[in-house]
This record gives C-alpha cells, structure tokens and sequence, in this order.
C-alpha cells in the first residue's frame, strides 16, 4: 500500500476482539483495514475460558466448527478446602445459546482461526507489522498516520475508528478517557504447561487461605496453574523454574510436564470512563479490565464486537440512521460492569481471606445442599448476569404483555425444518434483523399482517410454531419450523402468537402478541426510521420512559 486509503472501518489491534469485528463486518461486506503493529497473532496463552455467548458470535462469523475444533467443551469447577475435600461443585449443563456456559481454548489457535477467517474477504485488509503512530478526526472521517516495518509512514482515512488496541490502548487516552475502578496489589503466578497427565476435565479451585490456587485443563492436554504469591516472593523467585515446579508439584501430577510459561501478573476491575468520542470507539481490554475469576475479560470484549459490528454495517449501507451508533455505550457498559463485579465476587470464594473466612464460605455452600433451589441456582451458574439491555435500540411498548423480553437475548433452541432436518435457530435468522412469529399463526400470515410497513431494517421473517404442531412450508420466501425442544415456548411463557424483532446480534428489538399489530406497522416505520426522515433511530418516547 503506499499513498492515501480509505475504507468505511479501520480497526486497530488484531487480539480477539479486533479480529472478531473484522470478520464480522467481512460478512456484512464492509470494506474494513485491521492494523496491528505486531507481525503475527499472538503465540503464547493467555485467555483460556470461552463461553457460550462467544461461540455463538462465533457461529455469527461463520467461523464456529473451525473453533469448535480446538476447543474442550463444558467444564464446570470444584471447590477444595485446605484439607483437600471438595465442598462445592459447579457443573453447568445447560445450552441456552446453542452451547455450554464454560469451555477451555487456546487464544493463539482461536486468534490464528479468526486472521485466517479473513482471508474469505477481498474487501478486508490486514496490516501486521503496521504502527498507528498518532490519528486525528474531523466530523466526516478520521485519518491515521501508519508506520510500517519499513519506517515509510502512510496516510489512511476512515469513516469510523473502533480502538481494541488492548489495556494500555493509547487511543483510549488520546480521546480523554479514563480507566475508572480498582487495581489490586494481589500478585498471581501463571504456569503454562502441556503434556499433562493429570486426567480430571474439570477445574480444581483450591480455596485454601495459605496459598490460594487454580488448575484449568486446557485442550491439547494443556493446563494452566495460577498461584497466588505472598508479599516476601519477588517476581523473580517466582518465575524461576525451581519454584514454578515446587507449586505445581503441590496441586497434582505434573511437576515434570514441559513448562511454556511464566508470568507473574496483577488483576484489575476497571473501565473507561466513555467508550467513544465522535467516531473513534473503544472495544475489548481498551474499554474494560475484568478480573480473571470469572473468565469474562476476553468474552466481554466478543461481545462488544459483536454489539458494533451490526450498528457500523447498519450505518455505512444506509440502512439505519448514524445515531443507532449512539446505543453502543449504552448497551455494553452497564453489562461489562455487571461482569466486572461477577468476577470480584467469585474471587472472594477462591481467595478466602482467613481460616475463619474460608470456613464460613464453605459452611455456607454445604448448606445448599438442603435447598436444591439455591443449589441448582449455584451448580447451572445462573448467577452470571443475564445478557439483557435496558436502554439502547429497543422499542417498547407499554401496553404489551411481551415488554418483559425486550433487550433479552432470545435464546438458541435447536429447531425443525419442514422435512425433517433440526437446526439451531441463528442459522434460520441469518445476520439479518429478523421477525420471528411464534405460535400457531404462520409467518406468512404475520407477514400479510404487516405489508404496510417498510421494515426497512428488517431482511427475513422466520416463524416457529409450538412443539405439539407440525412445521408446513411457509408461504413465499417465509420460512416456518418447529421448535423441536420446546425451548423457545419456555423461554416466551408460551403465550400464544408472539411476534419478535430480533437484531443481528441476537438481542430482542421489540416483542408484541399478534393481536397489538394494529398499529405496529406504524411503530415499526418509525423504529426503523427511514435516513431521509432524519427521525432519530430509536423511539424517542420510549427513550424517555427509559431513562
């Protein structure tokens, strides 16, 4: 490349989540160049844990049987006192999304899978090896200053600017924002090992307040200790070999097992104080810092690419008004913290802080043991903060019996086609906005229903009838399915003929029964509000009910 480009996105970083936004905006055909001033993905482990909300953005990318294949599905954890003895096991087994809540990786095989994905796109540039060195933005576009390995500085131009450039994101302070929150004293050492021959697929939590430890199994028969270090262990102690093999000698069978890592590390709980000034936004460890224990930093970063991706596609095709790019903060902070604090609480179980702290904590668990209510709220993890938007594109409306799913993410049930087949549910909806009828009336029928509006957001119309009912042909280019678990009548309260916008990234848009489609049509129009109108892209009433 030499002189002056321009493309519709310019991503800087290419970790998970710059990687993530770049092969999704790929599929949406947006012209986009990634600069990453490292030569290649990385090479070493870092994040280990992907859920199933990351799989299923995954799948959006087109990417999730390449993943998929180097990935250890469903694992829970087991909690140890100090004696050894187990005293609390958490072993989700649910599939809400199409996948299990906790599965083990390694972040090189994903990044390498993610930078081959775009290699499907003629219209994404890749640039390793490549320096942002400063940028500037005018109310029509942002331009870059890029050095290349070469030193020769080159002058690219974008219509919007999204920044993963990680923790210490040098755009995050060039647009003045702030990490706001804590970071903690607490050193922890890392050990990566492969060849393990420790066979228990679970993670070991030992919650013993005189050296508090983790082991994660990993594919590949890899694993990952993290101990954590008193105050009179140097860093240096700690990452020498001797004492590395000492610690993981203690936890289990692998003290001989080949040793790819160390690294002793500090935790943060951090986040930027705003996540966008004019058209620059941050995404991933640029916007937030998530402490480990829960093993959300690298998915809340999936999912703020998987929140902008749509919006930027949306906006660059003219589909939806620019200000839909208003709702990204709006959206993703207030989950990002919710995690955030997750993380913190789980952490105060796995590092009790006193003999008496550790003793109640596990007194307590053994108590739940006679309330299997609180106990399966424990086990099948449902203390993870439900993906669910207050405030941002959503359309609500007051009147609905349904208003109680609005901003939700709709779950992934597997459901049946016409002849047989079952399928999960997103490869129906496609990375489309999507109405979704539920319920004995036909999504042909919902679509004469609303033939008066313009639904110029709106690309397919799927509809599923009840578990009890046979799936028929559809009528036109509608498709209708079964749902074949009964999963998405659960999820619905089964009430009878709902009908559901869901937006690319699988949130619900807006939700009403069939019978309110009177005067939906014209909510509708106004929701997806026509860019010559120059109506704001959300209800601006319902905004003010909002907030």
């Amino acid at each position: 490349m030499n002189g002056k480009y321009h493309h519709p996105v310019a991503i800087i970083g290419a970790g998970p989540t710059g990687l993530t936004l770049a092969n999704l905006l790929g599929l949406a055909g947006i012209r986009t160049v990634l600069i990453e001033r490292n030569t290649a993905t990385v090479s070493e482990p870092r994040a280990v844990s992907i859920d199933d909300e990351s799989l299923r953005t995954m799948q959006a990318a087109g990417l999730v049987d390449e993943v998929l294949a180097d990935v250890m599905l469903d694992y829970g954890s087991h909690y140890f006192d100090a004696h050894g003895r187990c005293f609390a096991k958490v072993e989700p087994n649910v599939r809400d999304y199409g996948y299990p809540r906790r599965n083990a990786f390694h972040q090189p095989r994903l990044e390498a899978t993610l930078r081959s994905g775009l290699e499907r796109f003629e219209h994404v540039t890749v640039l390793f090896a490549h320096e942002v060195l400063h940028f500037s933005q005018t109310p029509d576009a942002v331009t870059l200053m890029v050095k290349r390995a070469s030193n020769e500085t080159i002058e690219l131009t974008a219509d919007w600017l999204v920044a993963c450039d990680g923790g210490r994101s040098s755009v995050r302070s060039a647009i003045g924002a702030v990490m706001e929150g804590a970071s903690f004293e607490q050193r922890w050492l890392i050990v990566d090992l492969l060849q393990t021959t420790d066979r228990f697929r679970h993670t070991r939590v030992f919650s013993n307040p005189d050296r508090p430890a983790i082991s994660l199994p990993g594919p590949y028969r890899s694993r990952r200790f993290e101990f954590k270090l008193r105050d009179d262990e140097t860093d240096e102690h700690a990452e020498s070999e001797e004492f590395a093999r000492e610690l993981v000698s203690a936890h289990g069978p692998d003290g001989n097992a080949p040793i790819v890592r160390k690294q002793v590390y500090t935790f943060h709980a951090r986040i930027a104080s705003h996540w966008r000034k004019g058209r620059v936004f941050l995404a991933g460890d640029a916007a937030h810092l998530t402490p480990p224990f829960a093993g959300q930093g690298m998915n809340s970063g999936i999912r703020d690419a998987h929140n902008l991706a749509w919006k930027l596609a949306a906006v660059v095709k003219r589909e939806l008004p620019v200000n839909l790019l208003d709702t990204y903060e709006a959206e993703r902070i207030p989950h990002a913290r919710a995690l955030i604090d997750l993380a913190l609480t789980i952490g105060r179980v796995m590092v009790p802080t006193s003999p008496l702290n550790a003793a109640l904590q596990q007194a307590f668990f053994r108590l739940l043991k006679v309330c299997p209510p609180a106990l399966r709220y424990v086990t099948q993890m449902r203390f993870k903060p439900k993906p669910h938007y207050r405030n941002g594109f959503l359309l609500n409306t007051e009147t609905s019996r349904t208003s109680g799913l609005v901003g939700r993410m709709i779950p992934q049930p597997t459901i049946e086609t016409a002849d047989g087949r079952q399928i999960l549910l997103d490869d129906a909806l496609g990375n489309r906005m999507a109405l979704l009828a539920y319920g004995h009336t036909t999504a042909h029928d919902v679509g004469n229903a609303l033939s008066r509006a313009s639904l110029s957001g709106t690309r397919v119309l799927v509809g599923v009838v009840p578990k009890d009912c046979l799936p028929d042909a559809g009528g036109g280019d509608d498709a209708v399915y079964r749902d074949a678990d009964g999963a998405l009548g659960r999820f619905l309260g089964l009430q009878p003929d709902i009908v559901l916008v869901i937006r690319p990234d699988r949130y619900i848009a807006a939700a009403l029964t069939v019978a309110e489609m009177a005067d939906f049509p014209e909510k509708l129009d106004r929701f997806f509000a026509p860019i010559s109108a120059g109506s704001p892209c959300v209800d601006v009433d319902t905004l003010e009910n909002q907030t």
